[in-house]
């Protein structure tokens, strides 16, 4: 691999920081004009793809604190959304199950969230996208690999990384692969 002139590489790290606040905001933008909010949509779907899923999975793939994943869930429980049950074996473990409205509901989170997509990669060719899916998952491997080797060595976490709450569910990219997870 070509070495890149250092200036390049800043270039493309300001592009990427500001390409991910502008999504953030037209996102939040749609879907707050929708009644549409990402995070109880991602966390809907997640649940749909993992029916019975356990809640520090969801924790973890959310990557938000267990404390956080267990008031989210509270809420979604409230709206009659979601289902918790205790395992049989281990009274700790929690198992998240979808209600018929929490089905409905995760399909419209997907249907609108299809159509925020395509809404926000509308100005990019097939193929443009299909290169910027590659070369995005590309890079989130590469970060996960840092990641994995910074745990690996005991490394201490920062206010950006696993681990922290964000206030409005707020959240990197990647490590959604390895709990079987599909990324959306």
């Amino acid at each position: 691999m070509l070495n890149k002139e250092p200036i390049d590489t800043i270039k493309l790290y300001t592009a990427i920081h500001r390409l991910g606040r502008q999504m953030h905001r037209c996102a939040h933008r749609i879907g707050h004009a929708e009644g549409y909010y990402r995070e109880q949509s991602r966390l809907l779907m997640l649940i749909a793809e993992n029916d019975g899923v356990i809640q520090r999975d969801l924790a973890e793939e959310m990557d938000v604190r267990p404390s956080s994943m267990t008031e989210m869930l509270s809420k979604m429980e409230q709206l009659g959304l979601v289902e918790r049950r205790q395992d049989e074996k281990d009274q700790r473990v929690m198992h998240i199950f979808l209600t018929e409205q929490g089905k409905n509901a995760a399909k419209a989170s997907q249907n609108a969230t299809e159509e925020m997509a395509n809404t926000l990669f509308a100005g990019l060719a097939d193929e443009d996208v299909g290169k910027m899916l590659e070369l995005t998952e590309k890079l989130c491997a590469h970060l996960d690999a840092m990641d994995s080797a910074e745990l690996a060595q005991g490394a201490s976490q920062h206010g950006h990384h696993r681990g922290f709450d964000y206030p409005h569910g707020h959240h990197g990219f990647g490590h959604h692969h390895h709990l079987g997870f599909s990324r959306f």
